[in-house]
This record gives C-alpha cells, sequence and structure tokens, in this order.
C-alpha cells in the first residue's frame, strides 16, 4: 500500500483514524510521564498497603503534648490487643539507624543526610496518647518506604513493606478487646473535638 492508498483509506475510515491518533496520544503521553505513572502507582499500592492495617484508622490526631501544645499523629491502627501509632518517613536510599543514635544517616549515591532519630519523637507521641487514651498498650513504628535500604539493620520497631507482620492485616486481625475498644473510642472523641474546634476556628 502506497501513501496515497493510506491517505485515501484514512478518508474512507475517519473513526479508525480518529482512534489511532488517540492511541498515539496517550503512548506519547504515557512515555513522557512514565516516572510519573509509575511513582503515583507506587504511592497508592503503599497506601492501600498501610489503609489495611488494623481494624480501623484515626488520621491526623491532633493530641495534646502537656507543655500547652500538641502532636500531630498521622496515623493510628486499631489492632486486637494494642493501638498502633505509625509514622510514615519519606527518606530513600541506604538508611543507617539504631534505636538510641541521636542522628540517623540517609545516603543517596555519595552524598550523605544526617536527620533526627524519629524514634525519640514517636517516644514523646506515645506517652501523650496514653495519658489521653488512659491504656499503656500503645505501640510505635516508624515505616519506610521499598526505596529505603537498611545495610546495618535497623531496630525492631522499624517497618517497610516487607516486615509488617500479616497479623496485623485487616483481613488477619483478631478482634480488639474491651480494654482496648475503651482506649479506641476515648481517641476516637478527642480527635472529633479536635476537629471540631478547627472548624470553629476556620469559621471565626
Amino acid at each position: 500500500m502506497n501513501v496515497d492508498q493510506f491517505i485515501d483509506r484514512l478518508n474512507l475510515e475517519p473513526n479508525l483514524a480518529i482512534a489511532g491518533l488517540v492511541s498515539l496520544a496517550v503512548l506519547l503521553l504515557v512515555a513522557f510521564n512514565f516516572r510519573r505513572f509509575a511513582s503515583a502507582w507506587r504511592e497508592w499500592r503503599l497506601r492501600r498497603l498501610l489503609d489495611h492495617i488494623g481494624h480501623e484508622q484515626i488520621r491526623n490526631l491532633h493530641c495534646p503534648d502537656g507543655l500547652d501544645g500538641h502532636h500531630v499523629i498521622e496515623r493510628l491502627a486499631l489492632a486486637s490487643d494494642s493501638i498502633l501509632v505509625i509514622a510514615y518517613k519519606r527518606f530513600s536510599g541506604k538508611i543507617y539507624c539504631a534505636e538510641q543514635i541521636d542522628e540517623w544517616t540517609q545516603m543517596i549515591g555519595q552524598k550523605s543526610f544526617k536527620f533526627a532519630n524519629p524514634l525519640f519523637e514517636l517516644e514523646y507521641q506515645l506517652t501523650s496518647l496514653r495519658l489521653q487514651s488512659g491504656s499503656e498498650n500503645i505501640e510505635g513504628f516508624i515505616f519506610f518506604d521499598a526505596s529505603a535500604t537498611f545495610p546495618k539493620g535497623h531496630p525492631e520497631n522499624v517497618w517497610h513493606p516487607g516486615n509488617i507482620p500479616p497479623s496485623l492485616l485487616r483481613e488477619h486481625c483478631p478482634p480488639p478487646n474491651a480494654e482496648i475498644r475503651d482506649a479506641w473510642e476515648r481517641l476516637k472523641t478527642l480527635h472529633q473535638t479536635g476537629a471540631a474546634s478547627a472548624e470553629v476556628g476556620v469559621k471565626a
């Protein structure tokens, strides 16, 4: 088929021409934005994984810190015998960390970056949550996504997609006991009160 015949065929089949142009546009869009689409896909899968931890979750809880301020707790999950605090840290590369050192190190290529040990802040949050909930059965975890690796290991309460206990995922998690349910309801009330106060502040 020569060029003139191809053009004549497209003129006779306009729907085919439109479909071809649309397909070409989609392919070009995907090609030029592949990294963005891939990143969005990974983020969606990651959030889906985190969303399936525990029976229920509370997001962005404002918890008093006892010093006229408050902590913003990114994610709380209700498990069978405890309440879980999950702090997602968006650090990629090689992470060198230990439980008691003041700073952790992120290595990206040949460059290194220091950041404060997140376990210390997490412990402050746990203390405040225990006071507000009336329960000592609150555990905290630092979560890194799959772009982070730990060449020298990590503390037990550091999670990544490969080491979240299956028993904490919703489909395998036993129902919460009465004590944990009561503590959870107190935190839900705290969350609702904080959200209502914020709404009043915005309207004012």
